[in-house]
């Protein structure tokens, strides 16, 4: 796939699944979705041009519910962005899991995204 049609699904992709923030005297929500999504999937490419790394595993620490939720997790698991000579540069935990595959596939890449968008900006890259 070429690399601008690669973006545009990656945008795409977080436009519908990924989180979002909006400045209401600068843009619609509808804008700012569109502006996160753009990021997140930036973000995504400079992590995979970079080399960084994500490594996935179970979270040792007890998982404490939020308030709206009403079951515990399937799993609970943390993810470290790792740069290309292996020094974190990021990390998650607590990250509760459905048991889903599909739902949590496509949510452990809108987080690996995230840690991504953080390490980039943090280097000046974003």
């Amino acid at each position: 796939m070429p690399k601008k049609n690669r973006r545009k699904a990656a945008e795409d992709f977080f436009y519908e699944h990924g989180g979002f923030g909006y400045d209401p005297k600068k843009e619609t929500k509808t804008q700012g979705r569109r502006r996160s999504a753009k990021e997140a999937a930036k973000a995504e490419e400079i992590a995979s041009r970079l080399g960084w790394t994500f490594e996935w595993e179970h979270d040792q620490e007890p998982y404490e519910m939020g308030d709206a939720e009403t079951e515990m997790p399937a799993e609970v698991l943390t993810c470290v962005l790792r740069d290309e000579n292996g020094q974190v540069l990021e990390s998650l935990g607590s990250i509760g899991m459905s048991g889903n595959l599909k739902k949590d596939r496509d949510y452990g890449r809108t987080v690996e995204a995230d840690l991504a968008h953080e390490a980039a900006h943090r280097k000046g890259l974003l």
